[in-house]
C-alpha cells in the first residue's frame, strides 16, 4: 500500500497546493512490535511515522510511549501522561511529542506541554482528523497551545517544528 500511496503522490497535483506526504501511524500494537514495526514502514517508504502514544482516555499498553520513542517514530501522538524520562529520550531522538485538539487525547495537553518544555522535547498541534469537522483555524490553534500552558513563543516554535519535520519528511 505504501508503495502504491509513493506514486500516487508523486504523481497528484493539488488544485489547492497542498502536498501529500505518505506516511502512517502505529495503533495498539504491542510494545515489542512497535520497533520491527517503525522499521519495515521506514523501509517501505513511509515518510512520517506517527505512533499512537498512551492517552488516557483510550486503553492503551504501557510501555508504548517508550517503545515509540526507542524505535524513533516521527511523532508520538497523544502520548498522554508522559514522564520526564521519556520526554528527555524524545529530545534525544528528535520525536516530537504532540498537543492536540481532539476531544480526550486534549485532556493531557498541559501534562505534556510542561514535560516537553521542562525535556527540551520538540512540540507538535495536530488535529488527530477524523472528518473535516475535526479541522481547525489557527486561531483555534493559538488557543490551544495558550490553553496548554504555553505562551507566543512556544506557539512560533511549534510553527517551526512542524515546517522542518515538513521539510525532512519531504526530502
Amino acid at each position: 500500500v505504501i508503495e502504491k500511496l509513493l506514486r500516487f503522490s508523486g504523481e497528484y497535483v493539488s488544485p489547492a497546493g497542498f502536498s501529500l506526504i505518505v506516511g502512517v501511524e502505529i495503533t495498539h500494537v504491542a510494545p515489542a512490535q512497535i520497533g520491527p514495526m517503525v522499521d519495515r514502514a521506514r523501509e517501505l517508504g513511509a515518510e512520517i511515522i506517527v505512533c499512537h502514544g498512551e492517552t488516557i482516555v483510550e486503553p492503551v499498553v504501557e510501555g508504548t510511549n517508550i517503545a515509540s520513542i526507542e524505535a524513533g517514530a516521527d511523532i508520538l501522538a497523544h502520548p498522554g501522561l508522559i514522564t520526564d524520562s521519556e520526554a528527555r529520550l524524545a529530545a534525544e531522538k528528535g520525536v516530537h511529542l504532540e498537543l492536540t485538539s481532539r476531544g480526550g487525547h486534549s485532556l493531557t495537553n498541559g501534562h505534556v506541554a510542561k514535560c516537553a518544555k521542562k525535556n527540551d522535547a520538540k512540540l507538535l498541534l495536530n488535529t488527530d482528523s477524523h472528518a473535516p469537522k475535526d479541522l481547525i483555524t489557527m486561531e483555534e490553534a493559538r488557543n490551544i497551545v495558550f490553553g496548554a500552558g504555553l505562551d507566543e513563543s512556544d506557539l512560533r516554535r511549534i510553527q517551526d517544528n512542524a515546517q522542518l519535520l515538513l521539510e525532512k519528511v519531504s526530502g
